[in-house]
């Protein structure tokens, strides 16, 4: 029997499975969403440099789920599809090395064979711990063995060294923050007295999962106190703002970035826009002035972030309609047309699997 798509592949073959998307964030993909974009019903929501970035998460329904987990990166074509010829390149493969039940034994030589192909990736390791703890908690499985020490820790962290944490154990609490408001409303309370690597890695976690509002809101709240600074650290409001990218967009965000980009915003907030906050995006006035402050003050960028967010489905109108409207400044007006004068750029700031 002829197999075209991954769905038909795995449900054939028995099993349950589920769908998360790696590229930008971490952020799952519903089984009848994935089944519309491989029958090209829709482009892919969450293109990153023309690929969709997949975690494929499977087990046999005659069993506990025992996950075995591939990380595919598959083409994507102007339109965002899916290149359909690509991917039955990849079932083949796939075929050839497991026949008909995914959960067969490979060999390590199938193992490698397989790994070889365009459309494999690893995963970065926070990205990869983020997925992790996702999975276990939406499965019913146990957090890793590293989750407990982070929470002896939360609860008295001058009795702990923090340099003993596991980053497995963090991703495991940003995962559950938003199910258990007393661990949220504990790290809240904590947060910013942690040493800074402990912050830095629990706020990078944050971005991949939703948190409870009164978290997000605190998080905003840091980032007009960082404001008040005589020299407010760049990199620290960005990583503040993208914690919160886990988040559906809410106003309280929506005005934060809109006082931002009047700040003659720095690079990595524009970059942290573009790669974890685009869904704010979808409100005209934000994308505008994000598009004239990256043309005035980030020109370098502009051509690669113009490519990355027009890429994605839920801006693509909103830009393409206003590449001609005449209320647009001249920097903006110049860099699109430079941008379209020019042959197109073959990558961009946000384009990797390990940003």
């Amino acid at each position: 029997m002829q197999i075209d798509t991954l769905s038909e592949f795995l449900t054939q073959a028995g099993t349950e499975f589920r769908l998360y998307d790696l590229g930008r964030r971490l952020q799952p993909l519903g089984r009848d969403d994935f089944a519309a974009i491989e029958a090209g019903r829709r482009p892919y929501p969450w293109p990153l440099q023309r690929h969709a970035w997949l975690a494929v998460c499977y087990w046999q329904r005659r069993d506990q789920p025992q996950p075995y987990v591939w990380f595919l990166k598959l083409p994507l074509d102007e339109r965002g599809l899916f290149n359909h010829a690509a991917v039955k390149h990849f079932l083949a493969a796939l075929v050839e090395q497991l026949g008909q039940d995914p959960s067969a034994p490979l060999s390590d030589a199938q193992q490698e064979r397989l790994a070889q192909t365009p459309f494999t990736f690893q995963p970065a390791q926070d990205k990869l711990a983020a997925f992790h703890a996702r999975l276990r908690l939406e499965l019913g499985l146990p957090p890793s063995d590293f989750y407990q020490g982070v929470l002896d820790y939360l609860a008295a962290p001058e009795q702990h060294d923090w340099q003993q944490l596991g980053l497995q154990g963090l991703a495991d609490l940003a995962a559950r923050l938003h199910r258990d408001p007393t661990l949220s409303q504990s790290l809240a309370s904590r947060l910013f007295n942690l040493p800074q690597p402990v912050q830095r890695a629990l706020l990078n976690q944050c971005e991949h999962h939703p948190q409870p509002a009164a978290l997000s809101e605190h998080l905003l709240d840091d980032i007009s106190a960082e404001l008040e600074h005589q020299t407010p650290d760049q990199e620290r409001i960005a990583l503040l703002l993208r914690a919160t990218a886990g988040c559906a967009p809410f106003e309280a965000r929506r005005q934060k970035i809109a006082t931002l980009l009047t700040l003659t915003p720095s690079q990595p907030l524009m970059l942290s826009l573009a790669a974890r906050l685009w869904q704010e995006m979808t409100d005209e006035t934000l994308l505008l002035s994000y598009l004239e402050q990256l043309a005035a003050h980030h020109g370098e960028l502009f051509n690669g972030l113009f490519a990355e967010l027009v890429s994605i489905p839920a801006l693509r109108p909103l830009i393409l309609t206003n590449l001609h409207n005449p209320a647009l400044s001249v920097p903006l007006k110049h860099a699109i047309g430079t941008l379209f004068s020019t042959a197109p750029s073959s990558g961009s700031p946000v384009a990797s699997d390990n940003d």
